[in-house]
């Protein structure tokens, strides 16, 4: 008989060590599928700054990123202006290049809403949970009117977290509160913990934004309140979650190389909670995995290796041997090396009124580094404004947490022990958001119902003709750009009538001239009806945004002084106007627009207007007077830039190939000997890196390494001939870019325009590499600007993040 039960129960241990093996590899290869098939982005967006009055313009710099990682998941951003009753007021459709999309939004003078806020996604991200989407609410500060508060009454909450998620019977257990009003502000309070015969059992005092924990070992039958004071020194009572009586307690200790874990049991427990599988992940990547053997042990601590692990959020998962998850705890890792470092100083500084100022901007290292730079009036944009959130606490903190986090900048702003252990507050009294072991163990995975998108895929039907007549076909379109840009291209037609191409990317508006290839009487093209469309998700969903988000409010002084800048800004603006209406004789006191400003504004758009590099304009054909062709032409004139004009001929610069464009078109060196000088009206050379590059490349990230030229034919008569007579659809592109106004007073020395600008330099797009690492950014001050606030913030090729701040005064 004895015997007869030893094999029993080597069977038993057996049996479950198969078992635990087979469940190991089945948790590793669920987040496997995870991370393959249903990868998480997320985005953030640094704004130029916190608030805004009726009539300005709000520009912004999204960032994307996934796995921690720069995102090569989207190549398409969206985003969105929505007031609170989730109306879309205004829509921007962005290419993402090295992580980065950037537009502005302009505030409706007629917006009487003091709230609005902005949506930003990608198509990709649709298909997960709503809450994953980035929203930021925006504050308007209505210069017309002042808008009355309804008075509302404060109230006050506490919520308990038992740290791994449940408490107990007879098991000793931390347990994390945290306190708060109706807007999510915390509230510090102290209490204690009574039984149902009002016995004190523990007190309890928050020691940050009202966070704090106390330990308790809930005994059977008992029931546990708590009693506490709100800030009007009410007393409160609070009931506590009720004890399991079997389960398992997850404590754990973060330190600085390792993740130290404890689990403890009652005395006495089922089969089922004898046995534990414990496992660690971070991004959707198993990082740790663990059987722990709990048969003659009722507490078991392990360790879990964090030195070589990244920095972010890791989640620690116990599965009971029923396989079912009963205790979960996340982490924060920080080993500081999820920053890089941006040294930002001033090269001249002037406070006075329009003074010229110089900053500098330097980057060690070699990555390729993408950056943003707002530069304001404080005493209108306080820096207190901006300490809510930052490009650290979105991307590694509150985009993969449940719930409300109060100033979430705030554990980034330094390396301190102390500040470390707040951090770990905010993770046993915050949920992960990201997934569900549940779903997944249940084989619930995502609905797809949008695909990840690259760049602009131009798309279309053909009705009307029979698949006979449609087999083997091939449509010819010219895309023409408003600024003038012009493409061939030849897109295969199926039997059925769809056709689609890609590759083609263009901002604002365009027209697609077509009909069949080789219908030269156009017969079969008369014959057909054709529909034109692209790829970008065309029904925004309306959302309401009521009580999921903190809501930054300017103090009195930071409303006063936006009002006054504003009003005084309008004042200047109808003064003018009146004085232009009264004058028989108009008087400009501003400088004249030069001809390579004129051309500028001509014919480039998008990545192509403006631009650091230089330009040549083609006046009283000086262009045909030089060289022979386009190359010859172009030799010796810009440094750095290698020209060879043997046998097919090259351009490079740093030793990397340079991007050619024609009427911003991609385009090959071969194309460019066709081209008469005569006809070319402008000639624009990019320095590297170059943005505007949509090709295959681009798509790889190892676009304008070499920076880019743009030829531009006279209202590009390269292709005028060939869409005469062609019909043609209208189509959209990414959205127009709107070049922000920076004013030069070295030239505008005599203007009189009142200057109260809040925002005195924004540039959405610093690319800094192994060859570019310092930047200078020159901008001139306002009228009233007596400090000088700067932010910079951007993401490197190997996903680090930077952020600095300063104050020049």
């Amino acid at each position: 008989m004895k015997c007869r039960l030893f094999k029993l129960s080597l069977f038993f241990i057996f049996f479950v060590t198969i078992t635990q093996g087979i469940y190991a590899q089945r948790l590793d290869s669920l987040l496997n599928r995870l991370d393959s098939v249903y990868p998480q982005e997320k985005i953030y967006v640094h704004f130029d700054r916190a608030y805004y009055n009726a009539g300005e313009t709000i520009w912004f710099k999204a960032y994307l990123t996934s796995a921690n990682m720069p995102s090569s998941i989207s190549k398409t951003m969206y985003a969105e202006l929505v007031d609170a009753k989730g109306r879309i007021l205004q829509r921007k459709i962005m290419p993402i290049i090295h992580s980065g999309a950037f537009s502005n939004f302009d505030v409706p003078d007629s917006a009487g809403n003091s709230l609005l806020y902005i949506r930003a996604y990608t198509a990709w991200m649709l298909n997960f949970d709503s809450t994953l989407l980035y929203v930021k609410p925006i504050r308007i500060i209505n210069p017309k009117s002042l808008i009355k508060k309804n008075v509302v009454v404060p109230s006050y909450s506490l919520h308990f977290f038992p740290e791994g998620g449940d408490l107990v019977l007879g098991v000793n257990s931390r347990v994390a509160f945290k306190a708060n009003d109706q807007n999510g502000i915390p509230v510090d309070i102290k209490g204690e913990v009574v039984n149902d015969k009002d016995e004190k059992v523990t007190t309890f005092l928050s020691t940050h934004d009202g966070m704090g924990y106390f330990s308790l070992t809930p005994k059977p039958l008992v029931k546990y309140k708590a009693i506490w004071k709100d800030k009007k020194g009410a007393t409160c009572e609070t009931v506590l979650p009720d004890a399991k009586q079997e389960s398992v307690v997850l404590s754990v200790t973060n330190n600085a190389n390792n993740i130290s874990y404890t689990l403890t049991r009652p005395d006495s427990a089922s089969v089922d909670f004898t046995s534990y599988y414990v496992i660690a992940q971070m991004q959707q990547q198993l990082i740790y995995s663990a059987r722990i053997n709990m048969t003659r042990k009722t507490v078991v601590t392990a360790t879990i290796p964090a030195d070589s692990l990244p920095d972010g959020i890791a989640q620690v998962t116990v599965f009971n041997a029923a396989q079912i998850p009963v205790a979960e705890r996340i982490v924060f890792i920080n080993h500081g090396n999820y920053y890089f470092i941006t040294d930002l100083h001033d090269v001249e500084k002037n406070i006075s009124k329009r003074g010229y100022n110089s900053l500098q901007i330097d980057v060690g290292g070699t990555l390729l580094s993408n950056l943003s730079i707002s530069v304001t009036d404080d005493n209108l944009n306080p820096s207190e404004s901006d300490q809510q959130e930052n490009i650290f606490s979105q991307l590694l903190l509150t985009s993969d947490l449940k719930g409300k986090v109060y100033n979430p900048a705030y554990y980034f702003s330094s390396d301190e022990d102390s500040l470390k252990q707040q951090l770990d507050l905010v993770m046993m009294t915050n949920g992960w958001r990201r997934f569900k072991w549940e779903d997944l163990l249940a084989d619930k995975w995502p609905q797809i119902n949008h695909q990840s998108e690259q760049s602009l895929l131009l798309r279309g039907k053909i009705y009307g003709l029979s698949q006979n007549s449609l087999a083997g076909k091939e449509l010819t379109a010219i895309i023409k750009t408003k600024t003038g840009g012009s493409e061939i291209l030849t897109i295969p037609i199926n039997r059925d009538g769809v056709f689609k191409t890609d590759g083609v990317s263009f901002f604002d508006t365009a027209r697609v001239y077509y009909q069949f290839n080789n219908d030269k009487d156009k017969t079969l093209t008369a014959r057909a009806s054709f529909s034109f469309d692209n790829t970008y998700l065309k029904a925004p969903f309306k959302s309401l945004f009521t009580s999921n988000y903190l809501i930054i409010e300017p103090d009195s002084n930071t409303v006063r002084r936006n009002k006054m800048a504003a009003t005084l800004q309008r004042q200047g603006i109808i003064e003018n106007n009146k004085k232009a209406k009264l004058l028989s004789e108009v008087v400009v006191n501003a400088r004249i627009r030069t001809l390579r400003e004129k051309m500028d504004d001509q014919y480039t758009s998008g990545f192509f207007s403006g631009g650091d590099g230089q330009t040549f304009i083609n006046d009283n054909n000086d262009f045909s007077k030089s060289g022979i062709d386009i190359l010859t032409y172009l030799q010796g004139k810009v440094a750095g830039l290698q020209v060879s004009t043997v046998g097919d001929g090259s351009i490079s610069w740093r030793g990397s190939n340079t991007s050619i464009f024609v009427n911003e078109m991609n385009a090959d060196i071969n194309q460019l000997k066709s081209i008469s000088l005569n006809d070319i009206a402008m000639i624009k050379v990019f320095r590297p890196p170059f943005l505007g590059d949509f090709s295959s490349s681009a798509l790889s990230g190892t676009s304008g390494a070499g920076g880019a030229i743009a030829i531009y034919t006279k209202n590009g008569s390269d292709l005028t001939s060939s869409a005469k007579g062609l019909d043609f659809a209208l189509i959209n592109g990414y959205s127009a870019i709107k070049q922000f106004y920076s004013p030069d007073y070295s030239i505008d020395s005599l203007s009189k325009a009142n200057d109260y600008r809040a925002t005195l330099y924004w540039n959405p797009f610093l690319l800094m590499d192994k060859n570019i690492r310092r930047i200078t950014i020159p901008f001139y001050n306002s009228d009233e600007c007596k400090k000088i606030r700067v932010i910079i913030e951007g993401i490197n090729e190997v996903g680090q993040l930077t952020r600095e701040e300063k104050i020049f005064q």
